[in-house]
C-alpha cells in the first residue's frame, strides 16, 4: 500500500505542476549578440534548476574523489583497531584458559596499535609471569605508556607479594601515588605484606580500612584485627607504660575481647602495675557480652591487695552468671585472699556443684583450692580427699594458672 500512496502524492504533485506552469506565458530572451533565443518562462526555471542539480553532483563527485585517500586511511585505521582488539580479546580467554604462551602471543599482536597498547602489554606481561619468563615480563612493563606505570607497578607487587619478597612489595606500593595507595586493591596487597613482615600496626590499620570500605569480608578483618592488636600487646611485653597507651589507642569495641584483655592485663602484672592489670580485667567483665571463662581465670591469679568492695563485685557476678563455677571460684579465691574461710569454703563448694562433666580442669582446681583451704584451718583427712580428688582431675593436665 505504501507505493499507491507515494504514487497519488505523484501524480497529485505533477497535477498542481502543469496547472501553476499553464497559468504563466511569460518568455525569457536570451540576447548574444547577433543571436537572440526565446524560451517560455517554465522552459527557463526547469533549466535552471537542472543546471543547480548537475552542479550539486559535480562539486559532490569532486569532493568524494578528492577525499578518498583519507576514506582509505579511516578504513585502514578502523581495521587495525578492530584487528587489534580482536587480539586483546583472544590474548585475555588463552591466559584465562591456562595458555600463556598464545596469550602472550595475541597480547603483543594487540600492544602494536596505540590504543591498545597499555592492555596488551599487561596481558602480555601477565602471561609471561605464568610461564616465568621474568625477562620478556620486565621488557613488557618497561615499554608501559606513563599513564600505565601504576598499573605495571601494582602488578609487580602482587608478584612480589606471591614471591614472599614482602619487603621489596612494601616499597614498591609505598612508591604509588596517593590516590592508587587508596584503592581496594592496593591495601589488600599491602595487609598482606604487612602481615608476612609481622608488622602488627600496619596490619591494624589496613585492616580497618579494608573493614570501612568493605574490602575484606567482616569476619575476616575482625580476625586480622584481633591478631595484629594481641601481636602489639606481646611486643610491648612488660612495658607498663606502651601498654597502657596502645590500650587506649584500641577501638572500645576491640577492648572488650576476652583475648586482649587477657593479654593486656598479663602484661600489666608482669610490670608490677597489679591494681591497673586487675581493672582493666574488671572493665571487661562489665561489657554486655563479657566471656567470664576466659576472663576470670586470668583475673584469679591478679587478687593480690583488694579489699572487701572486690569481694562484693564478685559476688555480684555470681548472681549475673548464676551457672558459672568460675564466677563462684573467683568469689571463693577473693575471700581466701581476705581470710574469709567460711565464705570461701562455701563458694568453693557452690562452684564444684556448677562444674560441668567436661570442665575436668576446673573441678581440679577448686578441688586443689579447697584442699590448701582444710590446710589452713588444720582440717588434714578433708585436706587429703581433696588432694587426692584433685589429682585425679588433673591427671596429665598441666599447672593450673590462678589455683
Amino acid at each position: 500500500m505504501r507505493w499507491l500512496a507515494w504514487l497519488v502524492t505523484l501524480a497529485l504533485g505533477a497535477a498542481l505542476l502543469a496547472m501553476a506552469a499553464s497559468g504563466r506565458p511569460g518568455n525569457v530572451a536570451i540576447l548574444l549578440p547577433p543571436y537572440r533565443i526565446d524560451v517560455s518562462l517554465n522552459l527557463a526555471v526547469l533549466l535552471l534548476l537542472l543546471a543547480f542539480v548537475l552542479l550539486y553532483v559535480t562539486v559532490r563527485a569532486l569532493n568524494m574523489l578528492l577525499g578518498l585517500p583519507r576514506a582509505a586511511e579511516q578504513f585502514r585505521s578502523r581495521r587495525r583497531l578492530q584487528v587489534a582488539a580482536a587480539a586483546l580479546h583472544e590474548a585475555l580467554l588463552h591466559h584465562l584458559g591456562g595458555r600463556f604462551r598464545r596469550a602472550e602471543r595475541a597480547a603483543a599482536r594487540a600492544a602494536e596499535v596505540d590504543a591498545f597498547r597499555p592492555g596488551g602489554l599487561l596481558t602480555a606481561a601477565q602471561a609471561a609471569q605464568a610461564v616465568q619468563a621474568y625477562d620478556r615480563r620486565d621488557a613488557y612493563l618497561e615499554a608501559l605508556p606513563a599513564a600505565a606505570r601504576e598499573t605495571g607497578a601494582l602488578l609487580q607487587a602482587q608478584w612480589q607479594v606471591q614471591a614472599r619478597d614482602a619487603r621489596a612489595a612494601q616499597r614498591t606500593l609505598r612508591a604509588l601515588s596517593g590516590g592508587m595507595q587508596r584503592r581496594t586493591q592496593t591495601l589488600r596487597l599491602a595487609l598482606s605484606a604487612a602481615r608476612a613482615l609481622q608488622d602488627h600496626a600496619e596490619v591494624l590499620r589496613l585492616a580497618g580500612a579494608l573493614r570501612k570500605h568493605h574490602g575484606l569480608h567482616p569476619a575476616a578483618a575482625q580476625a586480622m584485627i584481633q591478631s595484629a592488636a594481641l601481636g602489639l600487646i606481646r611486643q610491648a611485653g612488660s612495658d607498663g607504660e606502651a601498654l597502657r597507651a596502645l590500650w587506649k589507642s584500641f577501638d572500645p569495641s576491640l577492648r572488650q575481647g576476652a583475648q586482649l584483655a587477657v593479654a593486656a592485663a598479663r602484661g600489666l602484672a608482669q610490670a608490677g602495675e597489679g591494681a591497673q592489670a586487675r581493672a582493666l580485667l574488671v572493665d571487661a567483665l562489665q561489657a554486655g557480652d563479657a566471656e567470664p571463662a576466659a576472663l576470670m581465670p586470668a583475673l584469679r591469679s591478679m587478687l593480690g591487695g583488694i579489699d572487701a568492695s572486690f569481694v562484693a563485685q564478685a559476688e555480684a557476678w555470681m548472681d549475673r552468671w548464676p551457672q558459672e563455677a568460675q564466677a563462684s571460684f573467683l568469689a571463693a579465691r577473693a575471700c581466701a585472699e581476705l581470710e574469709l574461710w567460711g565464705k570461701a569454703q562455701q563458694y568453693l563448694q557452690r562452684a564444684l556443684e556448677q562444674c560441668q562433666p567436661e570442665e575436668r580442669r576446673l573441678r581440679g582446681q577448686v578441688h586443689a583450692a579447697l584442699a590448701r583451704l582444710q590446710e589452713r584451718i588444720e582440717r588434714d583427712e578433708q585436706a587429703m580427699r581433696h588432694w587426692r580428688l584433685a589429682a585425679i582431675d588433673l591427671t596429665d593436665e598441666g599447672p593450673a594458672p590462678g589455683a
